[in-house]
Order: C-alpha cells, then structure tokens, then sequence
C-alpha cells in the first residue's frame, strides 16, 4: 500500500495515504507501565497512527519461532466485552437497490482481515533474557517483532494483504519522517511512513522499567499499528478524516476507534502467545494486567474502554472481535 502523506507537525504522522493528511504525527504514550499516548497519535492523526523505525545498531542475536497450528476463520463472537460480532458477508459492489460502500468502509468495518473474522496461530516465542541496555532492549524487542511477524503475517496474507516486516528503533533521542512526540507526548510511537517502531530506550526504561509484561503490551500495541497500515485499515480511517478538524467529535473518535483497536490486537497476541515458550502464563498475565495501568485521553479513550477491549483481544483471540469500526459510540468514549 503506498500513501503519501505531507510532513507532520512536531510528532510522529499519520499513515501513508493518497490524500494529503492533516497536519498531524500519531504516536502513543505511556505513563508509568502504560501504552503509547494519544498526544502523538493525535499530532500525527492527520491520517494515522506509526511504524518502526529501522534499527540501525547491530545485532548479533539469533531468535527462534515456533507456530503450532495454522490461523482460521474464527467463528462469530456474541456477547464478549466490547467485542463486536462478526458480519457474515465482505463488503460487495452494489447491486439492485443496495449500495456499495464508500472506500473508507471497505477498509475499516468491511476489511478483509476483520471480516468474517480471523484467530491467531498458538505461537510459542523464544526470547532472551531482558536487560535494559541498548543492546539487549534491542535484542528482546526484535525477537519480540519476529515472533508477532509469525503470527500476523498468515492472516495478513489470508487476506490478501501485503506482508512486510515493521523496523525498529531504539534509540533515546529518534527521528521519524512523521516528525518525534516529545517525552510528555508519548513513549513509544508508531510511524507508518518508516514503517517502523519506535521504542526510545530511556523512556521506556523510565515508564515501565523491568516490568516484562508491561514492554510486552507496548510493543504489541505499537505492532497493532502496523497491521492496521498493512491491511490498509489505517488509510481508511485517514479517507474518512479528510477536512475535519483535529478537535471534532467525530475525528477525536475515530482515532480511538483506531488506537482501541490496537489495544484488541495487543491483546489478542498476549493470549496467543500466552502460556508457551518464554512468555509464560505469569508473564502473559502480567502483559494483560497493563492495560489497566492506561490514561484516559480524547485520543484512546476511558481506562475502561481501554481494558475491555484489550481484554475482548485476549480472551476472542479473533479479529472480528477487534472491529471497533462497527462498536457504538458508547463502546469507544
């Protein structure tokens, strides 16, 4: 998918995308053992949310993956926590009486990877020991993104998606061509021009500290971005914020709409990769507990919205569950 986007204010941008976007970066931020922020999302938003970075330091570790099983439609999900149910159709040209989608609800609600619905593998992830320096955040991080590649790429490519590896970048003071969120906009960010990730080691280290379960769902959130700029759901959103305003209602909920959304992909891996391998059921606990150490913002909703969906992530493990495009507005405050 290629999206063009003009630069961003002072922080990360939106997606890439045929449109010329707001002047906004999008980033997330997180306090204490929290997830990215709004504030840079927000900046950015004038399309969407992020991308790792390449990372430039060398690396010498090795990381193994294992995937038991193969990703499948999942079935329906009824009554789960702020999950919404599975549509039983793709989105289709119009036909007699009924109309087609305009663009932007193809690639949101009706996208081919939330509709009807797809389950991650079981994925067991083999990861160093954690260490706060460069080189062994680096080493953790990048077995990490392997791990979520060898679970996302299957659905990505299931549904007719591009499959590209996100970049990372670690370092303490980076630079992204959606712009860079200041410490107190965010923590970690996502810039989906680079396509990369952005981890700074000295505020990650100062949010969350040696808190493994706390990095974990960060940096599963972050790669949730990047999925919604491969499925194309991230340039959807973007095409539906076209002459809004950044302060309107309605463009203030459509990134929550994009930023919860990640939060129920963050979950989802945390429950796939949960209880195998070197994330075990403690460590995935602790991943899942997170959530609830979130800011509430205009951007990425209540604490509770924030928990419910990552949470409906963990235990539906389908991505059906995770189309916050079709949620009421009551679901995403």
């Amino acid at each position: 998918m290629t999206e063009d986007e003009r630069p961003p204010p002072a922080v990360a941008k939106s997606p890439e995308s045929m449109w010329e976007p707001l002047p906004r970066p999008e980033t997330i931020q997180v306090v204490d053992q929290r997830r990215n922020s709004p504030l840079a999302i927000i900046a950015v938003l004038g399309l969407v949310l992020v991308v790792v970075m390449a990372i430039g330091a060398p690396s010498t570790l090795k990381f193994t993956k294992e995937v038991a099983g193969t990703p499948l439609a999942g079935p329906s999900v009824e009554n789960k926590p702020n999950a919404a149910a599975a549509p039983t159709t793709k989105a289709s040209p119009s036909t007699g009486n009924t109309p087609a989608k305009p663009r932007w609800q193809e690639l949101t609600e009706a996208n081919t990877l939330l509709v009807p619905g797809m389950q991650l593998p079981q994925i067991t992830c083999k990861l160093p020991a954690f260490g706060r320096s460069a080189d062994q955040l680096r080493g953790y991080y990048e077995a990490m993104i392997g791990c979520l590649d060898e679970a996302w790429k299957p659905l990505l490519v299931q549904s007719d998606h591009v499959f590209e590896s996100p970049k990372l970048n670690v370092d303490d003071n980076p630079t992204s061509t959606c712009g860079t969120p200041g410490r107190q906009e965010a923590v970690a960010f996502y810039c989906p021009r680079d396509k990369g990730i952005f981890m700074p080691r000295n505020r990650v280290i100062e949010s969350m500290g040696s808190n493994q379960g706390g990095h974990i769902m960060v940096l599963a959130h972050e790669y949730g971005h990047h999925v919604q700029a491969m499925s194309g759901i991230n340039h959807g959103m973007g095409l539906k914020m076209v002459g809004m305003a950044e302060d309107a209602v309605e463009y203030l909920e459509l990134t929550r709409r994009m930023e919860l959304q990640a939060d129920c992909f963050s979950g989802m891996f945390i429950g796939a990769a949960g209880g195998r391998g070197s994330i075990t059921k403690a460590l995935s606990n602790s991943a899942s507990s997170a959530f609830r150490s979130s800011v509430a913002d205009k951007t990425h909703g209540s604490v509770k919205h924030q928990i419910q969906w990552g949470t409906a992530g963990v235990k539906n493990n389908n991505t059906a569950s995770c189309n916050t495009w079709l949620a009421p507005s009551s679901e995403v405050s």
